[in-house]
């Protein structure tokens, strides 16, 4: 009996958010792993991009803890504007890494994000055109927020997204601003997310369908030639608590 009740629900967690934690498999999800500054190494996407009245981006990041200064984890430009939309991530010694959103040339104060420990953290931007309304999340939880971010616009179509660079013209570089660490399963979506659907794809790792335009996807990145990939198992902290879960039932 005992052996069929911890099977049963060894089976139910492990269904549950279809994830292979409580048995043993290949790494399967693709990381870009960004050196230390300077360097020009990007992953840029292949997408055709729409004029976008509001936009979330999400994705996995670890910084190096060594890496001082401005990192920026990602870039959009158009060409009639260059700063469209970005994220910042600073690092000053061994404080908390600050993080700051910027939108059409204009960018919110740098709120306090995460520990600078090295480890992997779940990052989510959101901002609306209708009120100027954006949020930054980190492991489900909001650390900065506010209004009037550039309201009554819209993010122009068409551009170039990078990951890992800033664009300091349509498509260049600014090799001291670029990214000191690692990135994966980076996802986009054309409206706001609320923070509801942002703490269940921590909790179940997957994307929240409606919306998402863009999905992680190795096909759908053009690699800088010398920019390091691997594959490795999903930094999501809800694959983890599960496989804790499933390591205590198989146990049993």
């Amino acid at each position: 009996y005992l052996f069929h009740a911890s099977y049963l629900l060894h089976w139910q967690y492990c269904s549950l958010v279809n994830i292979t934690g409580c048995f043993p498999g290949p790494p399967d999800i693709y990381m870009l792993e960004f050196p230390m500054r300077p360097h020009r190494k990007s992953a840029r996407l292949r997408h055709k991009f729409p004029n976008m009245e509001a936009l979330t981006v999400c994705a996995h990041l670890q910084l190096d803890p060594t890496c001082q200064g401005l990192s920026t984890v990602f870039s959009y430009a158009i060409q009639s504007f260059i700063k469209e939309f970005q994220l910042q991530a600073q690092i000053t010694g061994n404080e908390p890494v600050h993080l700051a959103l910027l939108v059409h040339g204009s960018n919110t104060s740098y709120i306090t994000g995460f520990p600078n420990d090295a480890s992997w953290h779940f990052v989510c931007a959101s901002w609306d055109g209708n009120t100027g309304k954006w949020v930054i999340w980190v492991d489900g939880a909001v650390v900065g927020s506010g209004n009037s971010l550039n309201s009554t616009s819209h993010i122009g179509g068409d551009g170039l997204f990078m990951i890992g660079q800033d664009q300091e013209t349509y498509g260049g570089y600014n090799n001291g601003k670029a990214l000191c660490g690692n990135v994966t399963q980076l996802y986009m979506w054309d409206r706001f997310l609320v923070k509801s659907e942002i703490q269940s794809m921590g909790k179940l790792c997957s994307a929240v369908p409606f919306g998402l335009f863009f999905k992680w996807n190795e096909s759908a990145l053009e690699i800088e030639t010398s920019l390091q990939t691997r594959r490795g198992n999903s930094p999501c902290q809800g694959r983890v608590a599960i496989k804790k879960i499933c390591e205590i039932v198989n146990s049993l």
